[in-house]
């Protein structure tokens, strides 16, 4: 097993980092200043299938199998354990692109190895640091925190630790995320020229797909096109079915460019201008969306927001379809994270760094969705869009 060698000075050939060293010095104070307050003198990061984004923020390793922990020690110490490893070749399973010296790694159930063993190197990793956190503790298998708990018995959840040092964006990942939100306009803009009655969903969201594709990214998530009666339920998939003539239509797309993410929607009518229904739902789109711009500035809660939008349809035929429990989110390397789902009554503090993805939307049950999505950045006097592609 492991044949090829797969310590720092022979993976340094193959390791391309995707930011300079201080940009990876820069994430690993903030979270070690997260865990001083928090009095953790270690920190257990688990990444699993459901999103390696973190691993990969703090240590450029692309893990796409198994389970990964990065181990963030007070003192300085930095360690990565997985069992993503296919067919027992760590090089062979992109290893190569961890900057960090200190990486182990086990062949993992799947040939034959302990299920638990990338749990108890991270624990070996540890050392004699007393209190002890983790970071992913929503996520992790049970099996896998049970393992940890049995030899830790005073671990504790610190998923903020990690979290809230993500969630404010440096400017070279803003840089990569104001990327993303290019290529994302520019899939739009194929996607609205490929739009026409008898045109099926899949060809329209392929030609999207395909610009990503064409200018360095892939998709964010599939790529809703969205017709008929299911686009009054909002999202769906592309189905091999045709345009319709006069119907209206919900668009989803973003693009993740270098791991960093864009979100965006439109909602337009195939063939022509909206008119009745439609064109009121689109109207109150538009207005929703620039009335809660107005209030994307530091020093405002999400919570703001929240009033300020529920303002606009109180009253009005529209309100009960308005959806104030869930008008966005935060985004960067994962599509949804800190600081959460933007939703009435959530006190969090718009922050400059911040990056969010903006979709106040009014849904109806039998005729559409009306809503303009754009992924935005707070700055330090408002906001600055990152994704500002045609809007029907």
């Amino acid at each position: 097993m492991m044949h090829v060698p797969f310590d720092l000075d022979s993976r340094r050939k193959y390791l391309k980092q995707e930011f300079a060293d201080a940009e990876y010095e820069r994430r690993l104070t903030a979270v070690r200043a997260n865990m001083e307050r928090g009095e953790i003198d270690a920190l257990i990061v688990y990444c699993g299938p459901s999103s390696y984004a973190t691993a990969r923020w703090l240590t450029n390793y692309q893990a796409f199998n198994g389970s990964c922990f990065v181990v963030v020690r007070a003192d300085g110490g930095l360690t990565v354990t997985t069992d993503g490893v296919l067919h027992g070749e760590p090089m062979h399973t992109m290893v190569w692109t961890c900057r960090v010296a200190d990486l182990r790694c086990a062949a993992g159930a799947i040939y034959g190895g302990a299920p638990d063993e990338a749990a108890t190197m991270a624990v070996d990793a540890v050392g004699a640091a007393r209190n002890v956190g983790l970071a992913g503790s929503r996520t992790i298998p049970a099996a896998l925190q049970a393992s940890l708990a049995a030899r830790l018995p005073g671990l504790r959840p610190a998923d903020a630790v990690v979290a809230d040092a993500r969630m404010i964006k440096s400017p070279a990942e803003i840089e990569r995320m104001q990327e993303a939100g290019h290529i994302a306009d520019a899939a739009f803009t194929s996607l609205f020229a490929t739009m026409a009655p008898g045109v099926e969903e899949t060809e329209a969201a392929a030609a999207a797909v395909a610009t990503m594709l064409r200018m360095g990214a892939i998709e964010a998530f599939r790529t809703c096109v969205v017709g008929g009666t299911l686009a009054g339920l909002k999202h769906s998939y592309a189905r091999r079915r045709k345009l319709v003539q006069g119907e209206m239509v919900f668009l989803d797309l973003g693009a993740s460019y270098q791991h960093y993410v864009s979100d965006t929607s439109r909602t337009c009518v195939v063939g022509g201008e909206a008119t009745a229904d439609a064109a009121d739902l689109l109207a109150v789109a538009s207005e929703l969306y620039r009335a809660g711009l107005e209030e994307m500035r530091p020093g405002r809660t999400i919570d703001d927001v929240a009033q300020r939008l529920t303002r606009v349809v109180k009253g009005t035929r529209w309100e009960s379809d308005f959806c104030p429990s869930g008008f966005g989110h935060g985004i960067g390397m994962d599509l949804f994270e800190a600081p959460g789902g933007l939703f009435e009554g959530s006190r969090a503090v718009l922050q400059p760094g911040m990056t969010l993805a903006y979709e106040p939307m009014v849904v109806v049950e039998g005729l559409g969705t009306g809503v303009v999505e754009d992924s935005l950045v707070i700055t330090e006097t408002g906001y600055r869009l990152l994704t500002d592609g045609p809007r029907p």
